[in-house]
């Protein structure tokens, strides 16, 4: 019986053609019309199973059209001949017991069967073939159970002849999200269960290569032994492979495009991972804030492979470039349509990192990120090199690490462990905006297990007083949202709990108390974000009851086709009565309600998460008219992409208080706060700091003393009385600090702010995933001439009285409110359109009366 080459395929892997001794139909096995027979490629190796259809076989007889696979011992002859007639190293067989005795109790380990090779000298070598080491069952359904009994119990010395595969790296089933992070589709684990293979494939060694072999003699020891298909071969190599992957890299000519997600390698003997950009040479800017997003030739790949196998890249469904992988293993460069493969020194030592505050020397928490003189990452064990394949994060693979621009940093509690590539390797850490971001590059020796680093604090603004917060941040846990935030250095994290239609984010999290960390450094309180498509959101901190609903009015806030059941007045009540703090998020839009929350002084700040003129603006529009409010940061938080404090409130607390949760929300309300996306930013007006208040007669003057100090380049520092700018400090050189001194004469009551920007006309950008504006803007210190504090504005008046209106007519005549059966509401007010227009004409009426007074 001559062997069977299915070339190319083939490439030193020869199936034999086993039609002449095939007995039994491929309906032995459970659901064996569902098992392609044929010709077949496993694990890039070339196999030959039976097709199941009726043809003369090599002696002219007629074989049974139903035989396609080789049964031996049962109820079949327990000892079967194949004939073989060549010499091979390596021989891989396509086996499984037919009963699953293995799971009605038979030892693990007994021998079922013996495979003996025949020389043609007549010499044998007798191979043992034992129960769960070279063979197993063949899976069934198991449709009476929850837990295929398969599952976990592959032969120790064989593989299944089905393999893991990637899964499509941008799209797949909703329900299968989850799954994607895993990058492969396990056979195992596919849901639902479906067999997912029926033989294992055992690769055995011949233990005597050079020779000629007659035939393989199959023999059962009772069990009934079912064979597929053999193939064998002449190379010197494990065909399943033991290598562990390397890295490959890949630089591509402009010809071959960028790379992109469309970009794949497929390894034939072997695995490959996805695709990924290297990181190459230092960003522009701050280091350890990551890199700009943009066109990149040049990439990365892990593979493990066999030394025959080929890699094909390719493009969709274009094929780019091959490489033959022992050959590229052999000169370490190969080229090919317009693409070089390299693969770099494979050395790598397991090393244990310590990040130390260099002024105690104590472990600090940070984010770090490691790679190799080639751009690879080498993440610490447990974190990402790539965040969810370098896909978009809102809702999904949140916490423990972040992307920024293209670098993923992870964070660690001052000591992290994981491989590391021998030679240099540059890291990167940051620790917040008080710390001097690092940027080094160390070598890392054959024998080498330990590495100590240093962060150094440059500003200490808690020595002040001055605590950092966000106000907003979503989707993580507590627990995440802390070794976050103390990797971050920010003190105060309000991790909001709402609601996205039917998905409802952070339900668990809610305790009615901060969560505070072991060192008293950082404190996490899981508030609410409650919102209205159209007439606002609004987090409510600091809540010891959760306010209910989150969401009202329908898409995309609350369900589809939901009604108007409340109000973000009627919230902010409820925030007000437990203690809370309301700050209105990401001023002024949604811009419904924003106009009546201010009129009835229902709101203790209003939240900036990336500073913009027209949002700035209307900020000043409302401090014009005598509205006294708080301006604060956060960073609404929904990907990795964002890492929390990036955009942050520094709020003061006064020394004789004690720092924690509650102390910093008093402050906060007191308008004691800056916010800022980097820069540190003083303000001092006659000694009066943000959210206080001076005195000056009219037509006098104040001493204004502004000054930043910045981890990243700034090139502007203003100072702002009544939106516009009367002082100003600018640098043709950008540096790190800057600071300025006016003397401002008022004529009447006034506020005072000062505000810097990162350099260039557009302002310099973080790399988050909305490129927010390098920026700081204090809270007002409010400046009066006379007993009180009093400023107006009619255009504003009537700006926030047509909101009133707007509002109210949505409510009226456009909000979805009519229940079509009885409804008892939350509110417990029997006239519901009254209990939703109620804030709403108070603020109609205090802002006639204002007007009335102009």
């Amino acid at each position: 019986m001559p062997d069977h080459d299915t070339s190319p395929a083939g490439r030193d892997y020869r199936p034999l053609d086993l039609a002449g001794v095939f007995n039994v139909p491929r309906s032995v096995l459970d659901d064996g019309d569902s098992y392609p027979l044929g010709a077949r490629t496993l694990y890039g190796l070339p196999f030959l199973f039976g097709d199941d259809l009726s043809s003369d076989d090599l002696s002219g007889g007629e074989r049974d059209a139903e035989a396609a696979l080789l049964r031996v011992g049962g109820p079949d002859p327990a000892t079967v001949t194949i004939p073989v007639g060549r010499a091979f190293t390596w021989m891989v067989v396509a086996h499984a017991l037919e009963s699953p005795d293995l799971f009605d109790g038979q030892a693990v380990g007994e021998t079922c069967g013996h495979y003996t090779l025949v020389y043609d000298d007549g010499s044998t070598e007798r191979l043992p073939v034992r129960r769960r080491f070279e063979i197993g069952p063949t899976p069934r359904l198991w449709s009476d159970r929850a837990i295929p009994l398969d599952w976990g119990q592959t032969p120790f010395l064989a593989v299944p002849d089905a393999q893991h595969r990637l899964m499509p790296r941008t799209h797949g089933r909703f329900d299968a999200a989850g799954a994607r992070f895993v990058d492969i589709d396990d056979p195992q684990a596919r849901s639902p269960y479906v067999l997912p293979y029926r033989f294992y494939l055992w690769p055995c060694r011949n233990p005597r290569p050079g020779r000629t072999v007659r035939a393989l003699e199959i023999r059962s020891a009772g069990p009934a032994i079912l064979v597929g298909a053999v193939t064998i071969s002449d190379l010197d190599e494990d065909p399943f492979g033991r290598t562990v992957w390397r890295d490959v890299l890949l630089d591509l000519d402009p010809s071959a495009g960028p790379i992109a997600e469309d970009l794949a390698v497929t390894v034939d003997r072997g695995s490959a991972t996805y695709v990924y950009s290297r990181t190459a040479g230092a960003a522009e800017g701050t280091p350890a804030w990551g890199t700009p997003v943009e066109e990149h030739h040049q990439g990365y790949v892990r593979v493990a492979a066999t030394p025959s196998a080929r890699l094909t890249l390719t493009r969709g469904e274009n094929v780019i470039s091959t490489c033959g992988w022992g050959e590229l293993l052999a000169a370490g460069r190969r080229g090919d349509g317009g693409v070089t493969w390299r693969v770099p020194d494979a050395g790598r030592a397991w090393v244990r990192t310590t990040v130390r505050d260099a002024a105690t020397g104590e472990p600090i928490p940070c984010r770090i990120h490691f790679r190799s003189a080639d751009g690879v990452p080498y993440p610490p064990h447990g974190h990402h090199g790539h965040i969810n394949a370098d896909g978009n994060t809102w809702n999904l693979d949140i916490g423990g690490d972040v992307r920024l621009g293209t670098t993923t940093y992870s964070y660690v509690d001052g000591t992290c462990e994981g491989w590391l590539p021998l030679g240099e390797v540059t890291v990167e850490a940051a620790r917040g905006f008080e710390y001097e971001p690092l940027h080094t590059t160390v070598t890392i020796r054959p024998d080498q297990a330990e590495l100590d680093l240093t962060l150094t604090r440059v500003t200490d603004l808690a020595a002040e007083g001055w605590y950092s917060g966000d106000t907003h941040v979503h989707f993580v846990s507590t627990l995440g949202a802390e070794l976050e935030a103390r990797g971050e250095d920010v003190r105060v994290t309000n991790l909001l709990l709402s609601q996205w239609g039917h998905l409802f984010t952070g339900t668990e999290e809610f305790t009615g108390r901060p969560h505070t960390s072991h060192d008293g450094h950082t404190h996490v309180f899981a508030g609410q974000e409650n919102r209205s498509g159209m007439l606002g959101h609004i987090n409510l901190l600091g809540l010891r009851r959760p306010i209910m609903p989150w969401c009202t009015g329908g898409a995309e806030e609350s369900e589809l086709g939901g009604g108007l059941e409340t109000t973000l007045s009627h919230w902010a009540d409820e925030c007000h009565e437990q203690g809370g703090t309301v700050v209105l998020a990401h001023f002024p839009v949604p811009n419904g309600e924003a106009a009546a929350l201010l009129a009835t002084g229902r709101l203790d700040a209003v939240e900036m998460i990336a500073y913009d003129p027209y949002n700035i603006q209307e900020y000043y529009r409302y401090l014009n008219a005598g509205y006294r409010i708080t301006l604060v940061g956060g960073t609404d938080k929904m990907s990795s992409e964002v890492p929390i404090g990036l955009i942050r409130t520094y709020a003061q607390v006064p020394a004789e208080e004690e720092f924690d949760y509650w102390s910093w929300c008093r402050a906060v309300r007191r308008g004691a706060a800056f916010a800022t996306s980097g820069p540190l930013l003083w303000l001092g007006v006659d000694g009066r700091q943000p959210g206080e208040e001076t005195r000056v007669p009219a037509n006098g003057a104040v001493r204004v003393d502004a000054r930043v100090e910045s981890i990243f380049d700034v090139d502007r520092l203003e100072i702002v009385v009544n939106g516009h700018v009367v002082a100003e400090r600018r640098t043709e050189t950008p540096g790190r600090t800057l600071d300025l001194t006016a003397d401002v004469p008022l004529t009447w009551d006034s506020w005072i702010a000062a505000r810097c920007y990162g350099p260039g006309a557009g302002v310099a950008r973080h790399h988050d995933v909305w490129a927010r504006p390098i920026m700081a803007h204090t809270s007002p210190v409010y400046v009066r001439t006379g007993e009180e504090y009093a400023r107006s504005d009619a255009a504003t008046i009537d700006h926030m009285l047509n909101l009133v209106d707007g509002s109210l007519a949505y409510i009226d005549e456009r909000s979805r409110r009519l229940w079509p059966g009885r409804v008892c509401h939350r509110h417990g007010q029997e006239d519901h359109l009254a209990f939703l227009r109620a804030p709403f004409l108070q603020a109609r009426d205090l802002l006639l009366e204002r007007q009335a007074a102009i």
